[in-house]
Order: C-alpha cells, then sequence, then structure tokens
C-alpha cells in the first residue's frame, strides 16, 4: 500500500484535472436540442416531424439523484 503524498505540484494537479474531464463521447448528451417548456418542445417536433422526449426529475439534478 502506498503512502497518500501531501503536496502535488501546479502540473501534477493539472495533470490530473484534464485525465478526469469527459471525453468527448461522454459529453455527447449536450448536444441534445433541449427546450424550455413543453409546449416549445411541441412546437418544435411538429416543425421538425419528430418525437419530444420529455425528461422529469424529482430531486437534485446536481447530487445525481433524478
Amino acid at each position: 500500500m502506498q503512502t497518500p503524498r501531501a503536496i502535488l505540484t501546479p502540473e501534477e494537479v493539472s495533470q490530473q484535472v484534464n485525465a478526469w474531464q469527459p471525453t468527448a463521447r461522454e459529453r455527447a448528451w449536450e448536444a441534445i436540442g433541449w427546450a424550455p417548456t413543453l409546449l416549445e418542445a411541441q412546437r418544435l417536433a411538429k416543425k421538425e416531424n419528430r418525437l419530444v422526449f420529455l425528461f422529469t426529475l424529482d430531486g437534485r439534478m446536481q447530487r445525481g439523484r433524478c
């Protein structure tokens, strides 16, 4: 078992932060065309002949519970 180091260099911190960033595949959901209201989503769906996916949540999204 390794003993953790108390201090990281700025370069090590930067490398770790970069390593933890989401990949393009993990960020694919950000390309979804979100609509601010259900009425707007329905209007756009009709215009583009597409379906509406309704996402609702009960809780706090930033905590990962939806």
